[in-house]
């Protein structure tokens, strides 16, 4: 029997998911030895990747998931949108979400995980990589998430209601704030969280935009032009996307009432595919 017999081809590449001609090459490089021609193809597909590394991986998938009281966030990349709507590619995120939740976002570098971005890279040749997580841990709160149907955006929002973390109406108002963040992308829940670098930065726009107004009104004029821009860029000051006569702090003040105890949101992450990361 042939040491790349066409049963030893196809059980090497159901095993693997590897092209026939490179199931054959590595067989009769392993003399039919499907384990070692098993990491032959594993090898194969970690020198490949030196040879992809300078392409671009802008698309993929953005996932999350819950898990009692941690939850995470994760952005996984490939390059083509069709490789991002494999089961394997999927399943590769699933495998991230899972190293995150055991072993925190470090686990971004871990050994298993890069094995498998690695063997699944060579597999359908394009480059790969988990390039960014977010895990999340509570006491006394509930996470909700969103992810549009693309795929493309996730939010995952921790809302801190402790009596009322199983009531319908808490999950109602946590999705209703995933979607705000989804669909706002605030900076921050409050003015005080924004960067003083990005106050700054708007302080010299708005007094650029209002130079040669009187001095005893041009200050009055940039913190009206600076209120504004914390009602669209705080996610407690902004209109709320369903009820724009309602900023989001006032859902929560209602929501507060109707629940019988202070609903507060803690804090939110949001993830865009390909957006610049900050430092």
């Amino acid at each position: 029997m042939s040491i790349a017999s066409a049963d030893h081809v196809k059980e090497l590449r159901d095993r693997t998911g590897a092209g026939m001609m490179d199931c054959k090459a590595a067989l009769q490089a392993t003399n039919g030895n499907i384990e070692q021609a098993i990491d032959f193809l594993r090898k194969k597909g970690m020198a490949s990747a030196a040879k992809r590394a300078g392409r671009e991986a802008k698309e993929g998938l953005i996932t999350s998931r819950v898990n009692g009281k941690k939850a995470v966030l994760v952005e996984t990349n490939c390059e083509t949108d069709f490789v991002a709507r494999t089961d394997d590619f999927k399943n590769l995120t699933g495998m991230a979400m899972d190293e995150v939740l055991a072993g925190g976002e470090s686990a971004l570098g871990s050994e298993k995980l890069n094995a498998r971005i690695a063997e699944l890279s060579g597999k359908i040749g394009e480059k790969m990589l988990v390039r960014r997580a977010k895990l999340a841990e509570t006491k006394d709160g509930v996470f909700f998430t969103y992810i549009h149907s693309n795929n493309k955006l996730g939010v995952l929002v921790e809302i801190v209601a402790p009596k009322s973390a199983s009531n319908p109406a808490l999950e109602e108002l946590g999705k209703n704030i995933a979607m705000q963040i989804a669909a706002s992308n605030p900076i921050s829940l409050t003015r005080a969280e924004v960067p003083s670098i990005i106050v700054e930065r708007e302080k010299a726009v708005f007094r650029e935009e209002v130079k040669g107004k009187p001095e005893n009104i041009l200050e009055k004029i940039v913190q009206g032009k600076l209120d504004k821009f914390y009602q669209t860029q705080c996610l407690l000051e902004q209109p709320f996307i369903k009820d724009d006569k309602m900023s989001v702090q006032k859902l929560l003040d209602d929501a507060s009432k109707k629940l019988g105890e202070t609903v507060k949101i803690q804090s939110f992450v949001r993830f865009q595919l390909g957006e610049a990361i900050a430092a």
